[in-house]
């Protein structure tokens, strides 16, 4: 059941981000280039020009074999002065649906580079320091490594009516002050997706 509001979804939006901005000490911003962070990340920078947090955090967890469109998007977006970018092109693991044979793909794999779509950009990290290769368990270590001290969020954009399994994901009860619209990541409460 649907329960509708009198502000629309720009001023939620705004609404939304500006209370963890004033809850939470580090933000960072997790950009794919697609429409839902895109309006996100220029909700959040609005925020952070308005509470004096500039440059912002963002977050691009690089897969190789992205279109073109999409690089060409985030290389505009990494060198704008406002963002302190996190341009992540360093070896992980992803499910591999295009294959019968190999469960996963592992990108940037320099044994592979003759076949990568497209080459790593000067400013990203090609390193993998976070303990994982998987690129959904990357999200809480990534906050952990990069904020050891005080809490931290990632801001992430997602039109959760386009999947299902999005809502239940992300709508799981009571994660942090009443928000429902979350994940902890930490048992000591520090750490949070919104």
């Amino acid at each position: 059941m649907r329960i509708y509001q009198e502000e629309n979804v720009w001023e939620a939006g705004l609404q939304r981000i500006e209370y963890l901005f004033d809850e939470f000490e580090n933000v960072i911003v997790g950009y794919s280039g697609g429409k839902d962070s895109c309006v996100t990340l220029e909700l959040a920078l609005i925020v952070a020009r308005k509470k004096n947090r500039l440059p912002l955090k963002v977050c691009f967890i690089d897969q190789e074999a992205e279109w073109k469109g999409t690089i060409d998007n985030v290389r505009e977006v990494m060198y704008r002065e406002e963002v302190d970018p996190m341009w992540m092109q360093m070896p992980i693991s992803i499910s591999n649906n295009a294959s019968v044979t190999a469960e996963f793909h592992d990108c940037w794999d320099e044994k592979d580079k003759h076949l990568w779509i497209h080459e790593q950009d000067d400013i990203s990290i090609k390193e993998n320091t976070f303990g994982t290769k998987r690129f959904h368990e990357l999200f809480g270590p990534i906050l952990r490594q990069t904020f050891p001290e005080g809490n931290a969020i990632y801001l992430g954009g997602v039109r959760a009516e386009e999947s299902p399994k999005r809502v239940l994901t992300l709508t799981k009860g009571n994660v942090y002050k009443g928000i429902t619209w979350g994940k902890v990541f930490n048992k000591e409460q520090r750490y949070f997706t919104f």
